[in-house]
Order: structure tokens, then sequence, then C-alpha cells
């Protein structure tokens, strides 16, 4: 297969180019990297989608960036019918309906998390918010390195969705401060720790009277993430255009 990985000088982006070499399903593996130019790679790293020849052609692209390059890769791969795997967080509701839209042209897989064991954390965490969220106040805790840009991390708004979506939770409030008088009982709180070279820590507590309840993963590694995009890509090669996620390959 060819790939295409998009934020290739990132740190994300290097684990991603050694875990596609280490695969053995990749023949060929490109780069683009607005950071590039002084850089050396061990494989051909354009600083733009404009800078590579019309004639090249990829199986997938992996795109481990900023959201603001996703108008730049997305409409390339559009334009050259490629699937794309988007593992990049911080869209806002346009970006989103912008992804939406372009999965009816092509095979899109996109999640906010690449890692096997974290969606089965949130795929856990509906279970027992349907079981016991009426009567819990639940609190969502991320922890991540000092560089992360987006707060609340991708992964902590896909562990809120999957509260929301199986409680009556009304209110989601980021982080408190001040007078804020008694904890409303429909409320979700999330709290963002960003320091040293954390790579990322996820917890969800459901809190009862007297007893408490935690849901916890614990990344070591990044390559757990890469490795998952590298999964996604190769599940997305045999797909129709369409949005996954983690829970098809899962499924």
């Amino acid at each position: 297969m060819r790939l295409l990985i998009n934020g290739a000088a990132g740190r994300m982006g290097i684990n991603v180019i050694n875990s596609a070499k280490k695969s053995g399903y990749f023949d060929y593996i490109v780069g683009i990297d607005k950071y590039a130019k002084n850089k050396k790679f061990e494989i051909p790293v354009y600083c733009s989608t404009s800078d590579i020849d019309t004639k090249e052609k990829f199986d997938c692209i992996i795109d481990f960036s900023t959201k603001e390059a996703l108008y730049d890769i997305l409409p390339y791969a559009l334009k050259t019918k490629t699937p794309i795997v988007i593992a990049t967080t911080g869209f806002d509701e346009k970006d989103e309906k912008y992804i939406k839209e372009a999965s009816k042209s092509i095979p899109i897989f996109k999640s906010g998390n690449m890692s096997i064991g974290v969606n089965t954390l949130i795929s856990v965490v509906e279970q027992v918010s349907k079981a016991i969220g009426s009567i819990s106040d639940i609190e969502i805790i991320e922890q991540h390195h000092n560089q992360k840009i987006d707060s609340p991390s991708g992964t902590a708004l896909m562990l809120a969705k999957a509260v929301e979506d199986n409680t009556e939770i009304s209110n989601v409030t980021n982080g408190r401060e001040g007078i804020v008088g008694k904890r409303p009982q429909k409320e979700l709180g999330i709290h963002s720790v960003r320091g040293g070279s954390i790579i990322g820590k996820h917890e969800v507590l459901f809190i009862l009277d007297k007893e408490v309840l935690t849901f916890k993963h614990e990344a070591e590694d990044r390559a757990i993430f890469a490795n998952g995009s590298i999964e996604a890509a190769l599940f997305l090669s045999k797909e129709k255009p369409g949005l996954y996620n983690m829970r098809d390959i899962i499924k």
C-alpha cells in the first residue's frame, strides 16, 4: 500500500512513520508538514499538498496535524478520491459539518482517540451511565503534556458524550472557579491538567453517597495511537464512502 502522512514532522507524525514501517503493509510512505523544510527525514516530506506530483496516488492518508490543516488535506483527499484517517482534534461545528459532508464522497475514519483501550473505556462508561448515572455526580479528569493546544482533550469530549447520551445531564462545566453554589445534580464536570510530558491520562468518576467508582485509562507510549491509525488505514482501504470510527474496527 501507498501511504501519505499529514503532520509528519510532529510527535505523532514521527510515531506514525515508524509504525507504518514496522507494520510491513506499506511499501511507499510520503509525508506532509509545513515545518519540514529545514528538517531531515527518512521518507520524502513535502511542505504542502500543492508540492505533491499530480501523478502520485495513495491508498490512504493519515492526518495527525492541527485543525487548521483540515482545509488543505481534506480538499486534497476529495480531489484525489483518497480515503483519509483524521486523528486530529479540536474541530468546531463548521469543521465537523465539512468532514461529514466530505464523507459522502470518500471513506473517512475520524476519532478523537485512536487507542483500542480508550474506545473500550468509552463503551464501559456508556453502560455504567445507563446503570447508575441518574444517582451519581459524574466528573471527568484529563491530563496531558504542556504542549497540547486544545482543552478539554478530544478524548474527554468523547467520554463526556458517552455520559450525556446515556443520562439526563443538562449542563457540562469545564473547570470551576469562585463561589459557584451547590453542585447541580444534572451537571457533568470536566477538568484539564497540563504539564510536563504526560502522554494522556483520563479518569471518569461516578460519585455516589459514600462510594466512588473510578474508570481510568493511561497511555504509556504514543505508539498506541500510531498503531491505531495504521489499523484504521487498513480498515478504511476496504470501505465505501462514509464516516467511520474506532467502534467499527472493534466490531
